[in-house]
């Protein structure tokens, strides 16, 4: 499993700290007080179990002094940020967090909530970042989670029960850094759209049953540096753009059903490249001598192909 607080991808994402933009806001601080406070509440009456942390959510104090909210000091009574990551959050994701319309993140990741991702979280068009990792929510991941057109991090993964296309709406979001679905239950193929995502720098689709070919414009990405689609049934060739991608750090495509021949110039074209993973598939011919130009490589995967020679060394 993928998880963004975890490893060096945290760093990867530090690079995202100079990125923000901002939207126009044509709302007054005033149309939120009260709005807000009722959207909170709603939220509340969808939990049937918490750690405590929602004890402080009552009319004696302003909402803004809650625990996990924080609100903005541009706009007085508007809450930007909802953070209730392990708060042993029962329950679902109540609709009406739609109308926290300037959150700019949302974390409810390490939770145990259940049902569906509300199609209200389009309305969201400030949301920079969304954390639903390792819950148990269901259904599928709703299409005009697109509209939030803010969005830099979506990390959904670890909801066994989430099923279902992976939406192809997601490729129209240009600001899109980290995209992790990994450890779900997605069918259907890998969205071409994704290719279109030209900011992003971590890609982690693992774990899930999808099929079909990997889009060759994943590969044409410069700022790509992860790309994690191990463990579906992907088929076909590993796009040639892929083996030229000179900012890749970590290529892992284990256990699928992936073939081909490895170019022979390959440690040439990933110069970047730490982990290199294509083990459990199909590839043949010959192990490329040009791997030890790999001077970053310490993670090498090539076991279960029909690959000859050996590593050289």
């Amino acid at each position: 499993m993928l998880h963004v607080r975890n490893g060096h991808l945290l760093q990867l994402l530090l690079l995202l700290s100079g990125t923000a933009t901002t939207l126009a806001t044509a709302e007054t601080s005033s149309a939120g007080h009260g709005g807000d406070e009722r959207a909170l509440m709603a939220f509340k009456a969808k939990i049937s179990r918490h750690s405590g942390v929602l004890d402080s959510w009552n009319h004696s104090t302003s909402y803004c002094s809650w625990e996990g909210v924080t609100c903005s000091q541009r706009h007085p009574w508007r809450v930007v940020a909802l953070d209730l990551v392990y708060e042993g959050l029962d329950g679902t994701i109540s609709p009406a967090i739609g109308n926290l319309t300037f959150l700019h993140s949302l974390d409810l990741s390490l939770n145990n909530l259940q049902g569906e991702i509300p199609p209200s979280i389009g309305s969201l068009r400030r949301l920079q970042s969304i954390y639903l990792d390792e819950n148990m929510l269901t259904g599928v991941i709703p299409s005009n989670i697109s509209r939030c057109i803010s969005l830099r991090v979506m990390l959904i993964s670890s909801n066994t029960g989430l099923q279902g296309s992976i939406p192809a709406e997601i490729g129209s979001l240009a600001y899109l850094t980290y995209l992790s679905l990994d450890n779900n239950s997605h069918t259907g193929s890998i969205p071409s759209s994704l290719g279109n995502l030209s900011q992003l720098i971590v890609l982690s689709l693992a774990t899930n049953y999808l099929e079909g070919s990997i889009p060759a414009g994943i590969g044409n990405n410069p700022h790509l540096r992860f790309l994690g689609l191990s463990s579906n049934n992907l088929s076909g060739l590993l796009p040639p753009s892929l083996y030229n991608l000179s900012s890749l750090f970590v290529l892992a495509v284990s256990r699928n059903k992936l073939h081909g021949r490895l170019p022979a110039d390959l440690g040439k074209g990933l110069p970047s490249i730490q982990r290199f993973e294509i083990g459990r598939n199909l590839f043949t011919g010959p192990i490329p001598l040009s791997l030890t130009n790999l001077t970053m490589l310490y993670e090498l995967n090539m076991e279960d192909n029909s690959l000859s020679g050996t590593f050289p060394g």
